[in-house]
């Protein structure tokens, strides 16, 4: 029987969707559809706490091989710099 792994690489930033779509397009990503009962993120993101609004986004490999990469907001004084090395779907440094 074949096992299945599921990687997520999480990053803490400021700008989560700005973070996030940026990566999208660097990486051929996409964003994945939102949640069972929402038309769009837009429309999730309304629903939250005012405190949640914009505290996350994400992004796919739309061919599955690649990880899911998740952005998570983070006050700007606890931000650190950190460099992260991916290379053949294996972290290296980080």
């Amino acid at each position: 029987m074949a096992s299945v792994k599921q990687i997520q690489v999480t990053f803490d930033c400021a700008e989560p969707e700005r973070v996030a779509r940026f990566w999208c397009e660097v990486l051929g990503y996409v964003v994945p559809p939102p949640p069972e009962g929402f038309a769009t993120w837009g429309d999730f993101d309304g629903a939250l706490p005012p405190e949640h609004q914009g505290s996350a986004f994400a992004c796919i490999d739309p061919s599955g091989a690649g990880p899911r990469l998740f952005f998570q907001r983070v006050p700007n004084s606890t931000t650190i710099r950190a460099q992260t090395l991916i290379r053949n779907n294996r972290l290296v440094r980080a």
